[in-house]
Protein backbone atom coordinates (compact mmCIF):
# COMPACT_ATOMS: atom_id res chain seq x y z
CA UNK A 1 0.00 0.00 0.00
CA UNK A 2 1.26 3.24 -1.08
CA UNK A 3 0.45 6.35 1.74
CA UNK A 4 0.83 10.00 1.00
CA UNK A 5 0.52 12.17 4.80
CA UNK A 6 -1.43 15.46 3.40
CA UNK A 7 -1.01 18.71 4.97
CA UNK A 8 -3.32 21.43 3.02
CA UNK A 9 -2.66 24.69 3.99
CA UNK A 10 0.81 25.41 2.48
CA UNK A 11 0.12 22.44 0.04
CA UNK A 12 -2.79 22.74 -1.89
CA UNK A 13 -3.50 26.40 -1.09
CA UNK A 14 -0.46 29.09 -0.56
CA UNK A 15 0.19 32.96 0.22
CA UNK A 16 -0.01 32.99 -4.14
CA UNK A 17 -3.58 31.56 -4.07
CA UNK A 18 -4.57 33.58 -1.31
CA UNK A 19 -3.06 36.64 -3.21
CA UNK A 20 -5.20 35.99 -6.31
CA UNK A 21 -8.10 34.98 -4.66
CA UNK A 22 -8.82 37.29 -2.03
CA UNK A 23 -8.21 34.49 0.79
CA UNK A 24 -7.25 31.35 2.15
CA UNK A 25 -9.95 28.92 2.24
CA UNK A 26 -11.51 27.74 5.94
CA UNK A 27 -13.87 25.32 4.12
CA UNK A 28 -14.47 23.28 1.56
CA UNK A 29 -17.34 25.11 0.70
CA UNK A 30 -14.43 27.93 -0.55
CA UNK A 31 -12.88 25.29 -2.86
CA UNK A 32 -11.91 28.08 -5.71
CA UNK A 33 -9.35 29.07 -3.30
CA UNK A 34 -7.80 25.94 -3.48
CA UNK A 35 -4.57 25.40 -6.37
CA UNK A 36 -6.03 23.83 -9.13
CA UNK A 37 -2.80 23.00 -10.38
CA UNK A 38 -1.76 21.24 -7.11
CA UNK A 39 -5.05 19.66 -6.45
CA UNK A 40 -4.57 18.13 -10.04
CA UNK A 41 -0.77 17.27 -9.51
CA UNK A 42 -2.53 15.24 -6.00
CA UNK A 43 -5.07 13.76 -8.10
CA UNK A 44 -2.69 12.58 -10.46
CA UNK A 45 -0.53 10.85 -7.88
CA UNK A 46 -4.01 8.95 -6.46
CA UNK A 47 -4.75 8.16 -10.05
CA UNK A 48 -1.23 6.25 -9.74
CA UNK A 49 -2.54 3.99 -6.44
CA UNK A 50 -1.27 6.11 -3.83
CA UNK A 51 -4.12 6.55 -0.42
CA UNK A 52 -4.24 9.84 0.85
CA UNK A 53 -3.84 9.86 5.35
CA UNK A 54 -4.81 13.35 6.06
CA UNK A 55 -2.22 14.61 8.37
CA UNK A 56 -3.39 18.40 8.61
CA UNK A 57 -4.96 20.41 10.91
CA UNK A 58 -8.35 19.80 8.63
CA UNK A 59 -8.88 16.50 10.23
CA UNK A 60 -10.58 18.24 13.51
CA UNK A 61 -13.16 19.77 11.69
CA UNK A 62 -13.79 16.99 8.54
CA UNK A 63 -13.79 13.33 8.72
CA UNK A 64 -11.78 11.12 6.02
CA UNK A 65 -14.96 10.74 3.52
CA UNK A 66 -15.32 14.29 3.48
CA UNK A 67 -12.04 15.30 2.52
CA UNK A 68 -12.46 12.67 0.17
CA UNK A 69 -15.44 13.78 -1.49
CA UNK A 70 -14.32 17.46 -1.23
CA UNK A 71 -10.63 16.66 -2.96
CA UNK A 72 -11.95 13.90 -5.12
CA UNK A 73 -9.32 11.88 -4.28
CA UNK A 74 -8.97 8.22 -2.17
CA UNK A 75 -8.98 9.68 1.85
CA UNK A 76 -8.02 6.24 3.63
CA UNK A 77 -7.84 7.98 7.29
CA UNK A 78 -6.86 10.64 9.14
CA UNK A 79 -3.62 10.67 11.66
CA UNK A 80 -4.64 10.66 15.30
CA UNK A 81 -4.43 13.67 17.03
CA UNK A 82 -2.15 14.87 20.21
CA UNK A 83 1.01 13.81 19.55
CA UNK A 84 4.00 16.26 20.20
CA UNK A 85 4.07 17.26 16.55
CA UNK A 86 3.01 16.35 13.07
CA UNK A 87 5.57 13.56 12.62
CA UNK A 88 4.79 11.71 16.18
CA UNK A 89 0.76 11.84 14.94
CA UNK A 90 2.16 10.17 11.67
CA UNK A 91 4.67 7.75 13.55
CA UNK A 92 1.54 6.67 15.68
CA UNK A 93 -0.08 6.09 12.38
CA UNK A 94 2.42 4.02 10.38
CA UNK A 95 2.64 1.94 14.01
CA UNK A 96 -0.93 1.21 14.20
CA UNK A 97 -0.82 0.20 9.94
CA UNK A 98 2.12 -1.99 9.63
CA UNK A 99 0.63 -3.14 5.96
CA UNK A 100 2.02 0.78 4.89
CA UNK A 101 5.42 0.01 3.16
CA UNK A 102 5.57 2.81 0.95
CA UNK A 103 4.93 5.99 2.07
CA UNK A 104 5.67 9.99 1.76
CA UNK A 105 4.95 13.11 3.72
CA UNK A 106 3.61 16.58 1.82
CA UNK A 107 3.67 19.22 4.35
CA UNK A 108 4.91 23.30 4.54
CA UNK A 109 5.97 22.70 8.00
CA UNK A 110 8.97 20.92 8.73
CA UNK A 111 7.94 19.07 12.40
CA UNK A 112 8.67 15.66 11.27
CA UNK A 113 11.06 13.13 13.19
CA UNK A 114 14.46 12.71 12.06
CA UNK A 115 13.78 9.05 10.59
CA UNK A 116 10.86 10.55 8.71
CA UNK A 117 12.67 13.20 6.92
CA UNK A 118 14.37 11.22 3.72
CA UNK A 119 10.95 10.34 2.98
CA UNK A 120 9.48 14.06 3.59
CA UNK A 121 9.25 16.92 0.85
CA UNK A 122 8.72 20.31 1.92
CA UNK A 123 6.44 22.60 0.19
CA UNK A 124 7.03 26.59 0.17
CA UNK A 125 4.14 28.29 2.25
CA UNK A 126 4.28 30.32 -0.91
CA UNK A 127 3.78 28.60 -3.66
CA UNK A 128 1.98 25.05 -2.19
CA UNK A 129 2.60 21.83 -4.20
CA UNK A 130 4.45 22.39 -7.21
CA UNK A 131 5.60 19.93 -10.04
CA UNK A 132 8.97 19.85 -8.46
CA UNK A 133 7.35 18.92 -5.46
CA UNK A 134 5.20 16.36 -7.28
CA UNK A 135 8.06 14.67 -9.51
CA UNK A 136 9.97 14.26 -5.78
CA UNK A 137 6.88 12.57 -4.33
CA UNK A 138 6.67 10.29 -7.13
CA UNK A 139 10.52 8.95 -6.92
CA UNK A 140 9.73 8.63 -3.21
CA UNK A 141 6.39 6.49 -4.02
CA UNK A 142 8.26 4.65 -7.05
CA UNK A 143 5.58 5.57 -9.60
CA UNK A 144 5.92 5.89 -12.34
CA UNK A 145 5.17 9.38 -13.28
CA UNK A 146 8.88 9.87 -11.06
CA UNK A 147 10.97 10.74 -14.52
CA UNK A 148 9.03 13.89 -13.90
CA UNK A 149 12.19 15.16 -12.40
CA UNK A 150 14.52 13.93 -15.43
CA UNK A 151 12.56 16.36 -17.15
CA UNK A 152 12.86 19.14 -15.17
CA UNK A 153 16.40 18.81 -15.37
CA UNK A 154 15.96 19.65 -18.73
CA UNK A 155 14.10 22.88 -18.60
Amino acid sequence: MKVLFLDIDGVLNSTRTAVAFDGFPHSFEQMDKFDAAALALLRKLCEQGVMVVLSSSWRIQYTAEEVSKALKVPVLDVTPTGGRNRGSEIEAWLEQNKACDTWAIVDDNSDMLPWQMDRFVQTSTHEGLTLRDYGRLCSLLDLPDRDVLKFLQIL
